[in-house]
């Protein structure tokens, strides 16, 4: 945004954080399990995000009657989305993935989106949700939105990020994939995933 940090923009980004329209991301050391000073915000009210990306850039056509899309799956980048919408509803449910993971509450150290920086030693990683446990390992969560199913792709994104997360010695990571619309036998059957979690299900209760 360009905006020099000030007592007020703080203030604003604290009232929005209260009314639920973003939410305060962060990283952590792995073994302090102190936060880091980087900090990123995510929109994470999914009507907002709707709002900002299709209503108000056409208040004057929608106005006046005139909508050129008529179904949703025609608006622009429609199925990116929905992955973004996607995440935010993992996120805010968290203890479905916790518990579908069979992880206690006391076991957790911490647990968030998590974004590594690049520097000239170590490359750039982000992953969609990361939970530490207290005995050392890390699940690494990749929450894929897709309209059909998700095919062998998958495995190549999620080893090269944990590939590129800078690791302490005797830390163990256990890939996990969060889905919604299926996935290609092969994905299952290559046992690179150490849980793959249907996140429909939880809908349908």
């Amino acid at each position: 945004m360009k905006v020099e940090p000030t007592g007020f923009m703080s203030k604003c980004l604290d009232d929005l954080i209260k009314s639920g329209f973003i939410t305060r991301n962060y990283s952590w050391n792995f073994i302090s399990g102190e936060v880091l000073r980087t900090i990123f915000f995510r929109l994470s009210d999914n009507y907002i995000r709707f709002y900002l990306k299709y209503i108000d850039k056409n208040r004057i056509k929608i106005d006046n009657n005139d909508t050129i899309y008529k179904s949703l799956s025609l608006l622009p980048n429609w199925e990116t989305i929905l992955g973004f919408q996607f995440e935010n509803l993992v996120l805010k449910n968290r203890m479905l993935i916790k518990n579908a993971l069979r992880i206690k509450p006391d076991e957790v150290i911490s647990d968030n989106p998590y974004t590594q920086k690049k520097t000239n030693k170590i490359p750039g990683c982000q992953i969609d949700y990361l939970i530490q446990t207290k005995f050392g390992t890390l699940y690494v969560c990749e929450i894929k939105f897709k309209k059909n199913q998700i095919g062998g792709e998958i495995i190549a994104e999620v080893k090269k990020k944990i590939d590129n997360l800078h690791l302490p010695k005797g830390f163990s990571c256990r890939p996990v994939l969060i889905h919604v619309n299926g996935v290609h036998e092969d994905v299952a059957d290559s046992g690179f995933f150490s849980d793959i979690i249907d996140f429909s299900k939880f809908l349908e209760q």
